[in-house]
């Protein structure tokens, strides 16, 4: 081999060793700006599920509130519900008690005329 084929291949040898080395770089460049990418979608979906999961507790504790009311209302709405139907008995049954009352004291008299 020659002088000038030794520099030729030196040459090739040395482009060589230079592109592989680019391409080493390259990837570890790659590798890198994937794996910040890779951090950032990771950071990006828990705070997604946090920001998710604090609008459902919001959520979840207005319904409940809405419900308690609900149910207190309902509470009140069934107690002057008894309280009215027992009102309503009450005078029912005071004026049965009255209608017979009414009737022995004319049965009395009836009877008082009689004798």
């Amino acid at each position: 081999m020659d002088e000038q084929q030794q520099q030729r291949v030196n040459r090739a040898a040395e482009e060589f060793a230079n592109a592989l080395i680019e391409s080493q770089r390259t990837m570890a460049e790659r590798g890198v700006s994937a794996q910040e990418m890779n951090a950032q979608l990771t950071q990006h979906f828990f705070n997604n599920v946090i920001t998710n999961l604090q609008r459902m507790t919001e959520e979840t504790r207005g319904a409940s509130q809405e419900l308690t009311e609900q149910t207190q209302r309902a509470q009140e709405a069934a107690r002057t519900l008894t309280q009215e139907a027992t009102g309503a008995y009450m005078i029912f049954m005071n004026s049965l008690f009255a209608m017979s009352r009414g009737g022995v004291q004319r049965g009395a008299e009836e009877t008082r005329r009689g004798s």
